[in-house]
């Protein structure tokens, strides 16, 4: 569950050992294993050429080894565990903000953070809920309304958890797969369009985050979910820009950004110490073009030997987006969700499965 790092990580670290231990001598690296280790492999060959990652950074990435491992021919108990996941996480989280907003007479403990917190990060259990619902329509042991009813549920919880960024990954990670099952494909661009014209209104149109504060982005005055996000980028290419080859070192990052808002008087960032909202370019920053290299080299290997199936190609769509918006390396839970999530949207064999 989200909001139990500990928990998800010895439950997956566990598999990952009884997986290998029943493999009895014939288990063998598949694309998508090195695809994923040669992300922890980029982390720590950084240390060649800049500052070294830290054991605890070392730990907080080792999912991307493991998980693997864990998730092996377990696909049927991937999605039920997602799905059980999900129900019961909305169901929680729903329960919770109804009686906090009960004694507290309010309402606000049913939206936005106040709604999420209790599972960690709002972009997080958006993911979460993202990743259920695509087990959940893809699950045919579910009808009639069940089915319907159930993702309505993810989808007011989603909301609820108010991470926009993460709500529009999902929506359009949702139409490029609905649309290559069951919509005529020159319906696709139109569909893309209307998705692109509600992200902009509901990103841009409130005053707060207005097109204005989103181009001319003030660091004294940021605070809304676009305006700040501009700042980050902004000082994390700031940083970048001292070493673009090989980086400042992944543990160095956050301090670097923190001495560029003190410069700017970037009250919001320095006050929550704000990291960049981009994997890609907190990545840049941490580990320099020479890590983002080896860790592409592993991505290209496991492209080039098989094929996608839509579904895949969804959640990679869905995965891309959260990560432009999202720093979730950064964080325990987060790396387990993107391991898991890159396993499953990496390429496979013609017929959707590794054997």
């Amino acid at each position: 569950m989200p909001w139990w790092d500990l928990g998800t990580g010895a439950a997956l670290a566990l598999a990952a050992l009884i997986s290998l231990r029943s493999a009895r001598g014939r288990w063998k690296a598949l694309p998508v294993d090195v695809a994923l280790w040669s992300g922890f492999a980029a982390l720590a060959a950084s240390a060649l050429w800049t500052q070294a990652p830290s054991l605890e950074t070392l730990l907080r990435w080792s999912p991307l080894l493991w998980i693997p491992l864990a998730l092996r021919r377990q696909h049927r108990a991937w999605h039920e565990g997602l799905i059980a996941g999900g129900i019961l996480l909305s169901l929680v989280l729903m329960g919770n903000a109804v009686w906090a907003a009960l004694r507290a007479q309010s309402w606000d403990p049913l939206f936005y953070r106040d709604f999420a917190q209790l599972a960690h990060q709002h972009s997080y259990v958006t993911l979460y809920l993202g990743l259920s619902g695509a087990a959940l329509a893809t699950d045919l042991r579910f009808r009639g309304m069940i089915r319907p009813l159930l993702l309505g549920l993810f989808a007011l919880v989603a909301v609820l958890a108010g991470s926009r960024m993460g709500l529009g990954a999902v929506v359009l990670g949702g139409l490029w797969w609905y649309t290559g099952r069951t919509a005529p494909r020159r319906l696709l661009p139109w569909a893309v369009g209307l998705a692109a014209v509600m992200l902009v209104a509901v990103a841009l149109v409130p005053s707060e985050r207005s097109l204005g504060k989103l181009t001319k982005a003030d660091p004294y005055w940021a605070t809304g979910s676009v305006d700040t996000r501009v700042v980050q980028a902004k000082a994390a290419w700031t940083v970048i820009s001292s070493d673009p080859w090989r980086g400042v070192g992944a543990d160095a990052v956050q301090d670097r950004l923190d001495r560029v808002y003190a410069e700017w008087n970037y009250r919001f960032g320095l006050r929550r110490h704000l990291n960049v909202h981009n994997q890609f370019l907190q990545l840049w920053a941490g580990i320099g073009l020479w890590g983002l290299g080896v860790w592409a080299l592993g991505l290209a290997y496991c492209a080039r030997r098989s094929s996608w199936n839509r579904g895949a190609q969804a959640l990679a769509l869905t995965l891309v987006l959260m990560l432009l918006t999202e720093s979730m390396l950064e964080r325990a839970m987060g790396v387990v969700l993107v391991a898991t999530a890159l396993y499953y949207s990496l390429p496979r064999r013609i017929d959707g499965t590794w054997r």
